[in-house]
């Protein structure tokens, strides 16, 4: 695959945080910028998640929290509806509005929550699902205790506290939403103890609900803090992670791959080598390199070296492994691509390369040119050494029979012309003349 434009997210390099099968981030998303972004956010006393992350957040926070919260759901409308059974003991006069009234709401509830959690992929909506279906349930549980005549309606109104902990407890993304539901619920409890309580009983009943709701919306704020902070913390661990790896992988001058890393991609290719399908090896480096380096300097060498990578990049098929061997050379490795494609391919790459004008300065310029050695995989028991010693091995040829050239190998490519190795040579020829003969008709159609 192409060392540019390749992100790393191959399934074998994804990243288990904390268990999760999935990347935080893409490769091009590690910049400094962003670093400090995700810092100046664990800073923060309130850990606001960053827009540019947030949809990041919520990813997270779903393929985290979803199944737990599908239980959550279960068990809190079977809890709504076994209370009905409390019902047939404290409120009699009621119970069958009471048990009518728990069954639909449950039905209505497990629909639309399965519903919702099959659908939608959304934490938001489903996080704040629980908190709207307790208000809804308490403003209903409210209204059958006005309704009931029963002595014990004063002490049953004490139960109303576990709505404000199910709103609370299971908010790790809407704190402001599960707010506002609690602050209902409180509304609704407030209305019950002005009609059920006498005055000594509402002092008693505030004196225990406003501390527990006060520590109810403390724990949900604690929950969402504390869950942005853990999201921050391994954004930034997959940061370090990211730009580690690709310092790993990428060699820091032409940023294409380095020698490592394509041994190990290429060897896995080797290994996964279908029999019907061609792949071929190009090797290449810098004619005259050495004399670049000493009459102009390093710096310029270097330069070079960049051009030349731009330039293959952009030659290069996605498919394609591409990266600096060392020094001077350059290797790519073509998978199902037969020998005269990989000429053509190879043949274009010189060409362009050629016709390159590098400046050093505004009045000074070089041009460069580059041999190219091809070897073809010939079985899957071929090793990755054997192959590229091939290849380097027809690159020397191209050197020796005078540069800016390309060379295939063949069994007979160091002994003195054969049939088989004029054959070769013919191929080439053949793959440069359809080249030159596809410029002149570019050049023909180009208007005057």
């Amino acid at each position: 695959m192409s060392s540019s434009h390749e992100d790393l997210h191959s399934p074998k390099d994804v990243y288990f945080q904390n268990a999760r099968m999935y990347q935080l981030l893409k490769l091009a998303e590690c910049d400094l910028q962003n670093r400090q972004l995700i810092e100046q956010a664990l800073a923060d006393r309130s850990a606001r998640i960053p827009p540019l992350f947030r949809q990041y957040f919520y990813d997270y926070m779903y393929a985290d929290n979803h199944h737990d919260l599908r239980q959550v759901n279960y068990m809190a409308q079977i809890a709504f509806l076994l209370y009905f059974f409390a019902d047939i003991f404290i409120i009699p006069d009621i119970f069958f509005l009471s048990g009518v009234s728990r069954v639909l709401l449950v039905i209505v509830a497990m629909l639309c929550g399965s519903y919702l959690f099959n659908h939608y992929k959304n934490i938001q909506v489903l996080e704040m699902f629980l908190p709207i279906c307790t208000t809804v349930a308490a403003g209903i549980w409210i209204g059958l205790l006005l309704l009931s005549n029963s002595p014990h309606v004063s002490t049953y109104l004490y139960a109303t506290a576990i709505f404000i902990l199910v709103t609370n407890l299971c908010i790790k993304t809407q704190f402001k939403g599960a707010l506002y539901c609690s602050i209902f619920i409180a509304l609704f409890m407030t209305i019950g103890a002005i009609h059920l309580l006498t005055w000594s009983q509402g002092l008693i009943f505030a004196v225990v609900s406003i501390p527990l709701w006060c520590f109810s919306i403390y724990i949900n704020w604690n929950n969402t803090l504390n869950v942005r902070r853990i999201f921050l913390r391994n954004l930034l661990d997959e940061w370090n992670y990211q730009t580690l790896k690709n310092l790993a992988h990428t060699d820091d001058l032409t940023k294409l791959y380095n020698r490592r890393h394509f041994v190990n991609l290429a060897e896995q290719a080797i290994q996964q080598w279908p029999k019907h399908a061609g792949t071929c090896l190009l090797m290449f480096d810098v004619d005259h390199f050495k004399l670049i380096n000493d009459n102009y300097g390093h710096d310029v060498g270097d330069r070079v070296l960049q051009l030349i990578a731009e330039v293959t990049r952009k030659e290069m098929r996605q498919t394609d492994v591409l990266a600096r061997f060392g020094g001077e050379e350059f290797i790519a490795l073509l998978e199902y691509t037969q020998p005269y494609d990989s000429l053509m391919i190879a043949e274009r790459i010189r060409k362009i390369i050629q016709k390159q004008v590098f400046y050093i300065t505004p009045d000074q310029s070089i041009q460069f040119t580059i041999s190219i050695g091809i070897a073809e995989l010939e079985s899957p028991e071929q090793t990755l050494d054997d192959l590229i010693k091939k290849a380097d091995l027809a690159l020397y040829q191209a050197k020796k029979a005078g540069r800016n050239r390309i060379k295939i190998y063949h069994p007979d490519i160091l002994k003195p012309a054969t049939s088989s190795s004029s054959k070769h040579r013919n191929i080439v020829q053949a793959v440069q003349q359809a080249a030159k003969n596809s410029d002149k008709q570019v050049q023909s159609s180009s208007p005057l």
